[in-house]
């Protein structure tokens, strides 16, 4: 195919769980290729000059479509990325994420892994009221996909599908289990969708500090306020996971 220096494509990305499967999905679009776009986004200068690192430089990629030229280098696509960035966070926004007392990278961590924890939109901003009733109560977050991605990040084995957490899971020594540190991650486990980002600023505000997935209501939640409560319903799912022999 012949693409003239001036064609433009949209280039488009969401869902990404590392910075090399965006360099990977971005280079299926544009000239330049994973490693060069790699070395781009992981450039010590640039990350100084932004105040990322290696551990949250996903948070600056915004999922969604971009028109781009085709011959875009791996710099330009990052710079514009990094312009995008700082076109979402608003005033508006800076000011949502003052409100629940976050930085804005801690906004997308966060996202992040709602993200993770449900597909259903509009449980969302549910989950992340719990999420930030716990850390306003300095009470560990205690959320299953972040001790995915640390067994993942461990054993480097990111295609792993893990859908049961043991008990055995929950000792693992990282800066992203958060059964083991206190507070947020130091970085992303995923690209969060912008309706992720959106869920953490604009957070129901409720009791409950508990919330475990729902066996009568697949892909929804049980919230329970106490932890009497939330044992009932962990037993319950427990017990259905052992039924259909969930074993990992």
């Amino acid at each position: 195919i012949l693409r003239g220096k001036s064609m433009t494509v949209d280039v488009t990305f969401n869902n990404q769980e590392r910075i090399e499967n965006l360099a990977k999905k971005v280079s299926d679009q544009i000239e330049a290729d994973s490693l060069t776009l790699i070395n781009a986004f992981k450039d010590s200068i640039f990350l100084k000059k932004t105040n990322f690192n290696d551990l949250n430089l996903i948070s600056m990629y915004l999922p969604n479509t971009y028109n781009l030229y085709w011959n875009t280098s791996a710099e330009d696509f990052r710079d514009r990325m990094y312009l995008e960035y700082k076109k979402f966070w608003n005033k508006k926004k800076i000011l949502l994420a003052k409100k629940i007392g976050l930085e804005l990278i801690e906004v997308i961590i966060l996202a992040s892994i709602i993200n993770k924890e449900t597909p259903i939109f509009e449980e969302r901003k549910k989950i992340a009221g719990v999420y930030l009733n716990r850390l306003k109560k300095k009470i560990k977050l205690q959320a299953d996909p972040t001790v995915i991605f640390a067994i993942k990040s461990q054993y480097k084995k990111f295609d792993t599908v893990i859908r049961r957490v043991l008990l055995s899971d929950l000792k693992i020594k990282s800066k992203f289990n958060t059964y083991k540190i206190r507070g947020l991650p130091p970085g992303p486990i995923c690209m969060p969708d912008l309706s992720s980002i959106e869920a953490v600023l604009n957070a129901d505000q409720h009791n409950y500090i508990f919330f475990v997935a729902n066996p009568d209501k697949p892909g929804y939640h049980n919230f329970s306020k106490s932890l009497k409560m939330h044992n009932f319903h962990k037993r319950k799912y427990i017990n259905w996971i052992n039924k259909i022999k969930i074993l990992r």
